[in-house]
């Protein structure tokens, strides 16, 4: 009976880190780590083949899970180290969603010799556990509350946290391979969602944001409610600096050539500050009494009126004219720098007076 009870006890260990396992895995590759594959996928097939999350996520899953077969079967782990058994499958999610990427391709990088020493060290300890394993006191506690149960979970928890660690974490990568898979669905108001809360961004991510207003036709009302990069070079694709990996570049050039011309050379001055190039431009492209006329240009136009002795073109809007008096004081009644600019940026962050002031 106690045996029966024993034997029960680790079968209820082992099942329930294969549930976990399996949870574990699924979910981050599903949840987390799907754009990273569907790059490394691209780029390893040249492009020829595209990623489905949910497909790759499940076999990716089921391979990991026959090699942590296969492990137990070598290894014959079964008591306290049978968490182990995982240790392989984990180090090869680790190693899949941790690649080298660059616009060139995608590479292994250090895990090339970090996989093997790791493997190496990981046999070193399974043949000691083993000589080991015969001898261990038995554990009388059963059931999902045991010792040995806890001590497995627990090193599984360890292993995950491996896994997130030494994985691709980089949250700007993240939001820019999420944004180029929306783009080759040709989902805009998507990519305009990714990462809208952070306060960071890279040249690559600006320029897919700024395609992806300009295919929406807010390129004028809402470049600079998103982080900006300094300078207009960033708008259009540059080897080295902002470019994509999966979304042909081609394409951006060809639209911001044709339909979105205006606005990207419009754009293009702003970022560079340059006001009085703007001002001489964008009368001819706009009416700038309409009540259409893009937020961020009324802004810039304003903000021209009231820095120049003898604009080209002078531009007035009451409520324009009165947030920016507003926006002046605001900067003047805060003393230092960081503090004063994070006073305007809860107020203001949105508008093209922060990015020129502050930026």
């Amino acid at each position: 009976m106690k045996d029966h009870s024993v034997n029960n006890g680790r079968s209820l260990v082992h099942v329930t880190c294969a549930v976990v396992f399996l949870l574990f895995t699924f979910c981050f590759l599903y949840f987390y780590q799907a754009d990273i594959l569907a790059v490394e996928q691209h780029l390893l097939s040249g492009g020829k083949t595209h990623y489905v999350s949910w497909v790759g996520a499940l076999l990716i899953t089921f391979v990991l899970y026959l090699v942590h077969l296969g492990t137990y079967a070598l290894t014959g782990l079964y008591k306290r180290a049978h968490a182990l058994t995982y240790f392989p499958s984990l180090l090869f999610l680790t190693v899949i969603t941790g690649m080298k990427i660059s616009e060139q391709g995608c590479s292994l990088g250090h895990w090339v010799w970090i996989a093997p020493l790791l493997l190496i060290i990981y046999t070193v300890v399974v043949i000691m556990l083993r000589k080991y394993q015969p001898y261990e006191q038995p554990m009388n506690d059963v059931g999902p509350f045991s010792r040995m149960m806890w001590v497995n979970l627990l090193t599984m928890v360890v292993m995950f946290l491996f896994v997130g660690l030494f994985s691709n974490h980089n949250q700007l990568f993240h939001y820019r391979m999420k944004a180029e898979s929306c783009l080759k669905k040709e989902n805009y108001e998507k990519v305009l969602e990714i990462g809208e809360r952070s306060r960071f961004t890279d040249p690559s991510l600006f320029l897919m944001r700024a395609y992806a207003l300009a295919r929406t036709g807010g390129l004028g009302d809402h470049l600079f409610e998103y982080p900006t990069v300094r300078g207009s070079k960033a708008l259009l694709p540059r080897m080295g600096t902002s470019s994509t990996i999966m979304y042909p570049e081609i394409e951006i050039r060809r639209f911001a050539s044709t339909k979105a011309a205006d606005d990207y050379r419009l754009c293009a001055y702003l970022l560079d500050k340059d006001l009085l190039s703007f001002a001489k431009s964008v009368y001819k492209c706009y009416d700038i009494q309409s009540p259409d006329f893009p937020k961020h240009y009324r802004e810039a136009l304003t903000l021209y009126t009231h820095k120049t002795n003898t604009p080209v073109v002078t531009y007035h809007n009451s409520v324009t004219d009165a947030d920016y008096e507003d926006f002046l004081k605001l900067g003047k009644s805060v003393t230092g720098k960081q503090q004063r600019e994070n006073a305007v940026r809860d107020t203001y962050g949105n508008t093209y007076w922060f990015y020129y002031f502050y930026r």
